[in-house]
């Protein structure tokens, strides 16, 4: 088949969106079918100089999403919506288009495109929309914003043919609105390519990574991950260092916090490749892990895998899947995010109570067998090959 994959991000990019992308978009063309990527160019945000694009791939121009304001967002996610359709014009017939979302607008333009291309729909979601706003508190059921979202996704769960989602808890939700109920658990699980990565030597020696107790958080340093609670806990645990790993929009104010109040053994460690990722959770002796809001139910952060699959304990704030899965893994322990003194009291027994070498291992091997990105993959070319069969 000849298959066109619409996503927001893609390589060089290290975003949710490119990693699964990248792992399904692989699963694809292994099966054999021609694919073509179209995603925006805020993929190449970043990207080092000289760096060589991948074949295959086509970027639409949008608005560069360097600050994430909300009029930023609106400028890039309609631009970017308008361009792909054009982009998609040039790159010839398909017989399947598959979109990834968020951002919810980007369905829009899959829908176009699957109509001009007489092509079947798939619809990957990633964050149901707008339900992830209502839990997050960014805006209300009922609102202006609310009601323009829904419409959105019920034209793009109408028209798609194979709707496909992350986690039980969402496909549960989406099952309710997809018209005949269609709706496949592709979940993320570990890219086991991100195991072959070899540990940063250079990083490992300028953060001083064999020096104490160290908790590690890694990932968006932004207001939807609720990290001032991090910085509760540094602030009565001093004994322990704690690293934060990326950036984003909370970062300042993070550090003009942890300046103000003294916390000084919070350093925040800028950006890293995967090896400096898997560097740093194979040392730390906890991994944070978490969500803004208990009311994020159907959510299972990326991150946490990573974490597991190196063996590194997880302090995970989040309740519902999430708490499942680490339940099920055995390596960590989970408070609501709400409840700052039972996520402290969570941290303190990771601590007290270590885990065995031998139970790291386990966990680490438990995660690769049960939670395999790539297996997953098969799982959607398998789905895709199956809804498509009869008509291509």
């Amino acid at each position: 088949m000849r298959i066109l994959y619409l996503a927001d991000t893609y390589r060089p990019a290290r975003t949710a969106c490119a990693n699964r992308t990248a792992v399904l978009v692989g699963a694809l063309r292994d099966a054999g079918h021609d694919v073509s990527v179209l995603a925006s160019t805020d993929s190449l945000i970043g990207a080092p100089e000289g760096y060589e694009l991948p074949a295959g791939v086509t970027y639409f121009e949008t608005f560069p999403l360097v600050e994430k304001t909300l009029v930023n967002r609106f400028r890039n996610n309609f631009g970017g919506a308008r361009e792909a359709v054009k982009a998609a014009d040039g790159l010839g017939d398909f017989d399947v288009v598959v979109c990834t979302t968020p951002p919810l607008l980007l369905t829009s333009s899959a829908v176009k495109i699957a109509r001009r291309k007489r092509a079947k729909l798939v619809v990957d979601v990633r964050d149901v929309w707008p339900d992830v706003a209502y839990e997050m508190g960014s805006f209300e059921p009922g609102s202006l914003y609310g009601r323009f979202f829904e419409h959105i996704a019920r034209k793009a769960y109408a028209a798609s043919d194979l709707v496909v989602s992350v986690s039980p808890g969402k496909v549960e939700k989406l099952k309710g609105r997809v018209p005949d109920g269609r709706v496949v658990l592709v979940p993320n699980g570990i890219d086991e390519t991100f195991l072959e990565s070899d540990e940063d030597p250079i990083l490992f020696e300028r953060l001083r990574l064999d020096d104490g107790l160290i908790c590690a958080y890694v990932g968006n340093i932004g207001l939807a991950q609720g990290l001032g609670t991090l910085l509760d806990i540094a602030k009565v645990r001093p004994g322990v260092r704690f690293l934060l790993f990326g950036d984003g929009a909370d970062r300042a104010s993070l550090e003009a916090r942890a300046e103000a109040e003294g916390i000084g053994n919070v350093e925040f460690c800028g950006k890293v490749n995967a090896s400096g990722v898997r560097t740093a959770l194979k040392r730390a002796d906890v991994s944070y892990v978490p969500l803004v809001s208990s009311r994020l139910r159907d959510s299972i952060p990326t991150k946490m895998y990573e974490a597991l699959a190196c063996g590194c304990p997880v302090l995970l704030a989040a309740e519902g899947d999430a708490a499942d899965l680490l339940d099920a893994c055995g390596l960590g322990a989970h408070a609501a995010p709400e409840d700052p003194a039972a996520l402290q009291s969570a941290f303190d027994r990771l601590l007290e109570r270590p885990f065995s070498d031998e139970k790291r291992s386990a966990a680490s091997k438990w995660v690769v067998e049960n939670h395999s990105r790539q297996k997953f993959a098969n799982v959607f070319v398998k789905e895709i090959e199956e809804m498509a069969g009869k008509n291509v």
